[in-house]
């Protein structure tokens, strides 16, 4: 079961959420202890305020008293509403709100059975309830139960969330929002990327797009990060949405963090072999575009390519699905760039004995890091004329936002300090001058 755990200075607009839910017959209400129900066995949410309110009173230091809970059992667990209760309930204990107010929905809504709680940080004496660790606590929980309780593993033995039940982003059948997320974080918890560009990449597959935006405000820079859906043929629908709406864990510091452990752990445990070896193994009789794809293919292996208006590759990733990372072709070497396959697939009196490497060579890291860097200046050079995608022979178009506001989605009023670095965001602090006794 994962548990996903966010806050908020203002309850009413989750539970308005919830609510919504209720009443066009996605979701119910499950539990609500110190909530009372009306006549009719719904909870109202003038109810949820009344029961909320008063604590929130007792401590007005607390800048973010709404706690936001979702619990996610594996699709693999077929539970009735009663155990979907006993789970809740135990979560709560042991999380440490036992005693407070909550309400907890049992969401429909998607593929798999999910819950969400809403509950207040402040205790009935005024004090804040602990938040230190409180994810790794959460998730310890959830193991816990799962082992209690005969439930599938959610996280498998790296920490990876499961798959069996993704699909791509249908954007016709609504709640997109939830859609995306779920697609984002699912990918983001169970691949290695190395970079924003892989990341997206990997996600344009489930039909989710990903971008950086850059710009200043009063002189001071911001980094954001926008999702979106696209349809079947790789366009962009609907509207974008923040990071922040997301969660700080989608957002630019978050990512560039999850991108250097990624890569830490992609050369620590060697995870790039596997793939190179299977590369160079489709490419000992190496003909179109779609042969090469099709032979990845039965490896496990998704291969990406990315081709100009006039028919030139120029750049390639490979999506290793066995391995769980992904790959941009320079990344495993010299012998693995856009340019290379390029000559391979376009010119029949190409020198395949010195274009192919051997099984089992290794590429020397310098050469390596120099055709890395030399793909990655024309693959930005091509995005941003809005040059395509071709996964395994469909084309997906990357192109950015086109008409769509970019400056004004990004100054909405919630959580746009998000985007602000903290190093502009604060200035710079004075360091003390530490007096040294005599």
């Amino acid at each position: 079961m994962v548990p996903n755990i966010t806050s908020g200075s203002s309850f009413y607009g989750v539970i308005a959420y919830n609510k919504i839910k209720v009443d066009d017959g996605t979701a119910k209400v499950l539990w609500h202890p110190k909530i009372a129900a009306d006549t009719s066995g719904n909870v109202p949410i003038e109810h949820c305020v009344q029961a909320f309110e008063p604590y929130i009173a007792l401590n007005s230091h607390v800048r973010k008293p709404v706690i936001h809970i979702s619990l996610n059992p594996s699709p693999k667990d077929i539970l009735s509403e009663e155990q979907m209760t006993v789970l809740a309930q135990e979560f709560m204990e042991n999380f440490g709100y036992g005693n407070q107010p909550y309400i907890v929905w049992l969401h429909e809504d998607i593929d798999r059975k999910h819950m969400h709680i809403v509950s207040v940080r402040i205790d009935e004496t005024g004090e804040k309830i602990d938040h230190n660790r409180e994810a790794i606590r959460a998730q310890n929980i959830c193991r816990e139960m799962e082992v209690k309780y005969g439930l599938h593993p959610t996280f498998g033995e790296h920490g990876e969330r499961e798959l069996s039940s993704l699909q791509k982003v249908d954007y016709p059948k609504g709640d997109v929002k939830a859609q995306v997320k779920h697609t984002a974080r699912t990918l983001l918890e169970c691949y290695n990327c190395h970079s924003l560009a892989e990341y997206g990449t990997l996600l344009n597959l489930y039909n989710v797009t990903v971008y950086e935006v850059r710009g200043s405000v009063d002189g001071k820079e911001y980094h954001g990060i926008m999702y979106g859906a696209l349809d079947d043929n790789g366009q962009q629908v609907g509207t974008p949405f923040k990071s922040s709406k997301f969660g700080k864990a989608f957002g630019y510091e978050a990512l560039q963090k999850k991108f250097a452990a990624s890569t830490e752990k992609v050369k620590r445990n060697s995870l790039a072999e596997r793939t190179r070896q299977e590369v160079i193994k489709a490419m000992q009789d190496i003909g179109t575009k779609e042969d090469f794809a099709r032979r990845l293919k039965e490896a496990d292996i998704e291969t990406v390519y990315r081709i100009n208006p006039e028919g030139r590759l120029y750049g390639i990733t490979f999506i290793d699905h066995t391995s769980r990372t992904v790959l941009n072709g320079s990344r495993l070497g010299k012998a693995f760039s856009a340019n290379v396959f390029n000559e391979l697939f376009n010119n029949p009196d190409a020198d395949r004995t010195r274009l192919i490497p051997p099984p089992e060579q290794d590429t020397p890291r310098q050469e390596q890091d120099t055709e890395e860097r030399l793909e990655r200046k024309e693959y930005r050079q091509q995005e941003n004329q809005g040059y395509q995608s071709e996964p395994s022979g469909s084309l997906i178009d990357t192109s950015a936002l086109g008409a769509i506001d970019i400056f004004s989605l990004l100054m909405e009023d919630d959580h746009t300090h998000e985007y602000i670095d903290p190093a502009f965001r604060f200035g710079r602090r004075k360091k003390k001058k530490r007096r040294h006794k005599l």
